[in-house]
C-alpha cells in the first residue's frame, strides 16, 4: 500500500511539472517582472530650469515656478531614471506574445496629457493600440498639440487648444517608431508616446522603477528606449535583453542606463 501511494504521488507530481511546464510554453502561466532603470555613471545629470526668455506667456508658464527642462530625470538618492519606456518583446522577431485573459480586453480606453504650466503630464505616455490619447489644455493660455509619428503608420498632426479645451486623438497604431509630442508656441515643450499591440510595457517612476503585470512565463526580449537617449546600451540594445519570465514573480536587478555617447 505505501509503494503504491509513492507511485501515485510520484505520478501526481511528474503530471503537475509536466503541466506546469506546458502551460509556460503556451503562455498559460504567467508572473510578474518589477525592475528597476537607473542612470549608468557617476556623475548625475541636473534637471535645470528652461530659460524661456521673452515668451509673451512667461509668467503664465512660471505661474507655480519655473519650468523644468525634463530631459534627464534622476533620483539623486537612488540614481533611479524617470520617464524611461520598457516593454516585452517575442523571443524572435515578429513573435507575438500571449496575453493574460485579464489584460485581453482594454479596461482604460482614454488616456489624457494635460498641459497646465508649460509642459507635458506626463511627459513619456505608453498607450495600448485602440487607446484615445486625449490632449487637454487646463491653462490658462493657448497651447497647440503637434504629434509627429511614423509618417506611414503614424503620420500625426496638429492641433490647437484654447484654454480648457481637449482634443481626442484616436486610431493610433502600434509601431517600432515613437511619436514624438510638442508645442509650437512654447518650443521647449516636448514628450513622447509609444503604442504598444499588447498590454506589456511600463514608464519608470520617479525612482525608476517599473512593473510589468501578468506577463506570459517563458524566455522573452525586454527593451528599454528613453526619449532623449534611445535605446539602452545604443545601437546594440535596439533588440533587446533576453529575458526568463518566472511563474508568480520576476524581480530584476537594476538596469543602468549609460548616458549616450
Amino acid at each position: 500500500m505505501t509503494r503504491f501511494l509513492m507511485v501515485m504521488i510520484g505520478a501526481s507530481v511528474a503530471g503537475l511539472a509536466g503541466l506546469i511546464g506546458g502551460a509556460s510554453a503556451q503562455g498559460d502561466a504567467w508572473g510578474d517582472v518589477q525592475g528597476r532603470i537607473i542612470w549608468g555613471a557617476d556623475k548625475l545629470p541636473e534637471q535645470g530650469n528652461i530659460n524661456i526668455g521673452a515668451n509673451p506667456d512667461a509668467a503664465a508658464c512660471m505661474k507655480n515656478g519655473p519650468v523644468k527642462d525634463e530631459s534627464w530625470i534622476v533620483n539623486p538618492g537612488n540614481k533611479g531614471l524617470k520617464n524611461v519606456f520598457v516593454w516585452l518583446e517575442g523571443a524572435k522577431k515578429g513573435d507575438k506574445l500571449p496575453i493574460h485573459p485579464a489584460l485581453a480586453k482594454i479596461k482604460v480606453e482614454k488616456i489624457d496629457v494635460d498641459q497646465p504650466s508649460c509642459a507635458f503630464i506626463p511627459h513619456a505616455i505608453a498607450i495600448r493600440e485602440g487607446q484615445t490619447l486625449v490632449a487637454k489644455n487646463s491653462s490658462g493660455i493657448a497651447h497647440n498639440f503637434k504629434w509627429t509619428g511614423n509618417p506611414t503608420v503614424n503620420p500625426g498632426g496638429n492641433v490647437l487648444l484654447p484654454p480648457g479645451a481637449a482634443r481626442e486623438i484616436g486610431d493610433l497604431k502600434a509601431d517600432r517608431i515613437p511619436i514624438a509630442i510638442e508645442c509650437n508656441i512654447h518650443p521647449w515643450m516636448k514628450g513622447w508616446t509609444r503604442v504598444y499591440d499588447h498590454p506589456y510595457f511600463a514608464v519608470t517612476d520617479a525612482d525608476g522603477k517599473f512593473t510589468i503585470k501578468n506577463a506570459p512565463a517563458g524566455d522573452y526580449r525586454m527593451k528599454v528606449w528613453h526619449g532623449s537617449g534611445g535605446w539602452r546600451n545604443g545601437v546594440k540594445g535596439k533588440d533587446g535583453d533576453p529575458i526568463t519570465i518566472k511563474v508568480g514573480e520576476t524581480k530584476l536587478d537594476d538596469l543602468p542606463y549609460p548616458p549616450p555617447q
